[in-house]
C-alpha cells in the first residue's frame, strides 16, 4: 500500500487511508463508490447512479440515498485527502491518483510484461504477469449489487482470464510444459470453449511428450464447438492440431533440460462461490461471530471451521455465501464450493471422493494423477492447502464422517459447513464454531420484505405486513416467496394477500409453494429434513400434530402418547438435531408453525404407525388443523 488513499475493486470494493483499510460502506454505498471509481475523472449524473444501484426497478427514495452514500463517502475520504469527490453540473467527479484504483495498477503492470514479450524477455513478461495475478482478491466486486456492477464483474473476469492466459503462454514460449499443462488443465475445465486456452493446453501437452492427449483434448473441444455453437474450431486452434500430427512442430527445449533454478508450480486460484445476495437481512450477531473466529485462528495459527445448522428455509446457504464473499478477500489462494446433497431433492448425499475429484481437479491436479480413494485424495488435498489460505464452504451436508476427508488441514485455511442436522462430532473433535439460525425477528422481517416490496407498498399495510410474517413463520424463504408472489401482483393489497393464505380451505404451506423450483418451495425443503428420521422419530413427530400448543413439554407428550417419557425425550433430541424442533429449556420444547403444519399433513395422510399409542390414534381419527393468525384451529378431517 502507498501513502494517502487506496481503493480496491479487484475483489470486495475496499477504500484504504495510510495502508489501513477504512470501510467502504454498506453494499449499496460500495455501489455508488464503485461508478465514481470506473469514472474517475469524469462527473457521473445523479440518474446515472441511481440506475447503476437500481436499474429500472429504482425506489423514489433512491435519489436521497444516492446523496446519502457520497456524503459517507466523502466522510471517509476526508477533508485532507489526495482523493475528494465534488458537485459539478449537477453530476459526482470523483478525483484520485492513477495508482489509487488497484484496477489501474493491474493495467499498467499488464502493458509492462506485454512490452516485455514484444521484446523476447520472457522471464521478466512471465514474473510481471505473476504479480498482476496474484493483486486480485476473489470475485471483483464481490457483494456489489445492481447492474453497472454487474456488468463490470464480467469485464473485470476476462481480464483476469486474459492476464492468465498471457502469462501460461510465456510459460509454454520458455518450455515449462509440465509446469503448464496443470493449471491450463483447470482453466480448460472451466473454459471448454476458450479456444486459446485449448491451443496451449495442446501444445503444452504435446511439449511434455504426451502428443496424443493433445490430439484428443483437440477433438474434444473441435466436437463441443460444433455442439453448443455450430461452429469449427479456428484457424489458429486447426494449425496447432495440423502441426501436432505432422510432428513438425518446433518448440523451444523443456525447461527440465534448460540450466538454471527450475521454476516453481503455481497452484491454480479457485474462485468457485456462488453469487452472492444483494444484501442479507438481519444475523450480524453471526456474521461478527465467523469473522471473529478466523482472526482468532489466524493468532492461534490454527485452521478456522464453523457449522450453520437451522430449520428448513432459515437461510443456512443465503448466510454461508454471503459470509464466504465477505471473508474472501482473507484467502487469496482461492475458495472452493461444494453442494454435499445431505438433505437433497435425490436424498443421496455425494460420496467424499467424487467431491475431491473435483477440488482437486480446480486446483491443477491431473485426472492420471489423482488417487483413488477418498482418504488418499484426502490427504492430496491437504497436502496442496498446506501453507496456503484457502476458503472452503461445504454447504449441506449429510455427517462428520461425510466431512472429515473434506476439511483442510493446516493453519490459514478454514471450512463453513452447513447442514440440516447438529455435527456434535464436528465440534467435538475438531473444535468447529457451532452456529444455529433461528427465524428472523419481527424487524428484520419486516426489513426483509421492505426492501423485496419497496419501503412505500409496506409502510401503506403495516398490520397486513406483519400478519404476513406471524403466517410465514418468519422464515426467510417463506417470506422470499411471498415477495416474489407480491411483486409479481403489484395491484393487489397485501392484506388480500394476507387473505389468500389465510383461507380455511387452504393449507398454509400451498401458500409457500413453488412449481417453478423445488428449492424454494417450503414444503419440499421440511420434507427433506423429514426424510431424515427414522421410523421412530417420524412417528413422534406425525403425533406431536395433535398438539395445539406451540410450546410443550416432554412429560405432556409422554402423557398423551402414551410412551415412557425417558424414551419420548430421546426421540424429541433427535428432532431437536434434525433442527424439527427446538429445546427452548429443560424437558421443554418448540417448533415453527409451519412445521407443525407440514406435521398436520402426515398425519391427516394416514401415516401413523399401529403401534403408536393411542395418542397416535386420536391423531389418526380426524384431527386436522389449519395455521391461522397465530394459532392451529382445529376441525374434523373429512375421509
Amino acid at each position: 500500500m502507498h501513502a494517502g488513499v487506496e481503493f480496491s475493486v479487484l475483489g470486495p470494493v475496499r477504500l484504504y487511508k495510510e495502508g489501513v483499510e477504512a470501510g467502504a460502506g454498506q453494499p449499496r454505498q460500495c455501489a455508488v463508490l464503485a461508478s465514481l471509481l470506473f469514472r474517475a475523472g469524469r462527473p457521473v449524473s445523479l440518474s446515472r447512479l441511481v440506475e447503476d444501484v437500481w436499474g429500472e426497478d429504482a425506489p423514489p427514495s433512491a435519489v436521497g440515498s444516492v446523496r446519502t452514500y457520497v456524503y459517507r463517502i466523502r466522510q471517509a475520504l476526508g477533508e485532507h485527502s489526495d482523493s475528494s469527490v465534488s458537485l459539478v453540473d449537477g453530476g459526482y467527479l470523483l478525483r484520485i491518483r492513477p495508482d489509487a484504483l488497484d484496477l489501474n495498477r493491474f493495467k499498467e503492470k499488464t502493458a509492462r510484461a506485454r512490452e516485455a514479450r514484444g521484446t523476447g524477455d520472457l522471464a521478466s513478461a512471465a514474473s510481471l504477469l505473476t504479480e498482476s495475478l496474484e493483486m486480485w482478491k476473489g470475485v471483483p466486486l464481490a457483494g456489489v449489487p445492481g447492474p453497472f456492477a454487474e456488468q463490470r464483474r464480467g469485464v473485470l473476469g476476462e481480464l483476469r482470464l486474459a492476464c492468465a492466459e498471457e502469462r501460461l503462454a510465456c510459460d509454454v514460449d520458455r518450455g515449462y510444459y509440465i509446469e503448464a499443462v496443470t493449471e491450463l488443465s483447470a482453466l480448460h475445465v472451466e473454459h471448454p470453449l476458450r479456444e486459446r486456452i485449448c491451443g496451449l493446453l495442446m501444445t503444452a501437452l504435446y511439449g511434455a511428450g504426451r502428443q496424443s492427449e493433445a490430439l484428443t483434448i483437440y477433438h474434444a473441444t473441435s466436437h463441443l464447438l460444433r455442439q453448443s455453437l455450430g461452429v469449427s474450431p479456428s484457424q489458429d486452434l486447426q494449425q496447432v492440431h495440423e502441426r501436432i500430427l505432422s510432428g513438425r512442430f518446433q518448440l523451444p527445449p523443456s525447461a527440465e533440460h534448460c540450466k538454471g533454478a527450475p521454476r516453481t508450480p503455481r497452484l491454480h486460484v479457485p474462485a468457485q462461490l456462488p453469487a452472492a445476495l444483494p444484501s442479507l437481512v438481519g444475523r450480524e450477531s453471526e456474521q461478527e461471530q465467523v469473522e471473529r473466529l478466523v482472526t482468532d485462528a489466524e493468532e492461534s495459527s490454527s485452521v478456522a471451521i464453523c457449522t450453520v445448522g437451522g430449520l428448513a428455509g432459515v437461510g443456512k446457504t443465503a448466510f454461508a455465501v454471503t459470509a464466504a464473499h465477505r471473508l474472501a478477500d482473507r484467502f487469496p489462494d482461492g475458495q472452493l464450493f461444494a453442494d454435499l446433497q445431505g438433505a437433497g431433492p435425490e436424498a443421496e448425499p455425494r460420496d467424499p471422493a467424487h467431491v475431491l475429484e473435483g477440488f482437486l481437479r480446480s486446483l491443477g491436479v491431473r485426472l492420471e494423477d489423482m488417487p483413488e480413494t477418498a482418504q488418499a485424495r484426502g490427504l492430496m488435498f491437504r497436502g496442496l492447502l498446506a501453507d496456503r489460505r484457502v476458503l472452503v464452504v461445504l454447504d449441506n451436508a449429510w455427517s462428520t464422517d461425510q466431512l472429515k476427508h473434506l476439511l483442510p488441514g493446516s493453519a490459514g485455511s478454514m471450512a463453513l459447513v452447513t447442514s440440516r442436522m447438529q455435527l456434535h462430532a464436528l465440534v467435538a473433535a475438531y473444535q468447529a464454531l457451532p452456529l444455529t439460525l433461528g427465524p428472523l425477528s419481527l424487524s428484520d422481517a419486516r426489513t426483509l420484505l421492505e426492501r423485496r416490496l419497496g419501503a412505500a407498498r409496506t409502510a401503506a399495510e403495516p398490520e397486513a405486513v406483519d400478519r404476513i410474517i406471524r403466517l410465514a413463520g418468519q422464515l426467510p424463504l417463506a417470506l422470499a416467496n411471498v415477495a416474489a408472489r407480491a411483486v409479481y401482483r403489484p395491484q393487489l393489497r397485501l392484506g388480500g394477500l394476507a387473505d389468500e393464505y389465510e383461507a380455511p380451505e387452504r393449507s398454509i404451506l400451498d401458500a409457500f409453494a413453488s412449481e417453478e423450483d423445488r428449492a424454494l418451495d417450503v414444503r419440499e425443503s421440511i420434507t427433506r429434513s423429514y426424510r431424515l428420521l427414522d421410523t421412530e422419530t417420524a412417528a413422534l413427530f406425525r403425533d406431536l400434530s395433535a398438539c395445539p400448543d406451540p410450546v410443550f413439554a416432554a412429560s405432556q407428550i409422554a402423557n398423551l402418547a402414551g410412551r415412557p417419557e425417558g424414551r419420548v425425550r430421546q426421540v424429541l433430541s433427535r428432532l431437536t438435531r434434525a433442527h424439527l424442533v427446538s429445546e427452548v429449556g429443560p424437558g421443554r420444547y418448540s417448533w415453527n408453525r409451519l412445521v407443525a403444519a407440514y406435521a398436520v399433513e402426515k398425519a391427516g395422510r394416514g401415516l401413523f404407525d399401529r403401534a403408536a399409542g393411542p395418542f397416535a390414534a386420536r391423531a389418526q381419527a380426524g384431527i386436522d388443523a389449519v395455521v391461522t393468525g397465530g394459532t392451529l384451529r382445529r376441525r374434523r378431517h373429512g375421509r
